[in-house]
């Protein structure tokens, strides 16, 4: 364990085709286009071989947690996750609604929040295909999965 590499968190989800930023997603619902069983496993590998087995189960349990999977609320809790050293407790968890004003000026948090308002007015936030993005992932990683259907690919 001593040779892991040890990406930064923001690393970690930019290598997984993420953006490491939460606003970059805001206001657009839990959507496969944004997050997916590919992007999970690959989170959970590359958190397995920079951090050790004990923190890529904390991400499978984090997962598990989220109620809606919007990559805004995702990043946000993956980086409690982090400032937690790794280590996930439902108490944890957090919701923001799929919502994130964020930004390093004002004139970038006014386009993000410009966007965002452009979000809410078409509904675009009220998209939730949350099984479709985890369901398979926690199959595969043993986690029972209430009500189960299967999902759009078929492979529960």
């Amino acid at each position: 364990m001593n040779n892991l590499t040890k990406l930064t968190a923001e690393e970690i989800l930019d290598k997984a085709g993420i953006s490491p930023n939460p606003e970059f997603y805001s206001a657009r619902g839990a959507t496969t286009s944004d997050l997916n069983y590919a992007i999970l496993e690959k989170l959970y590998s590359l958190i397995e071989s920079n951090l050790g087995k004990e923190a890529s189960k904390n991400f499978v349990n984090m997962v598990k947690d989220i109620p809606k999977m919007s990559a805004t609320d995702f990043i946000q809790n993956f980086y409690l996750l982090k400032s937690h050293s790794w280590k996930w407790n439902k108490k944890l968890l957090i919701s923001s609604k799929g919502i994130s004003v964020g930004g390093k000026t004002d004139g970038e948090r006014k386009i993000v929040g410009t966007f965002t308002m452009g979000g809410l007015i078409t509904k675009d936030n009220l998209i939730d295909e949350t099984a479709s993005i985890k369901n398979s992932f926690l199959h595969r990683h043993g986690v029972k999965i209430k009500n189960e259907v299967s999902d759009i690919w078929g492979i529960l």
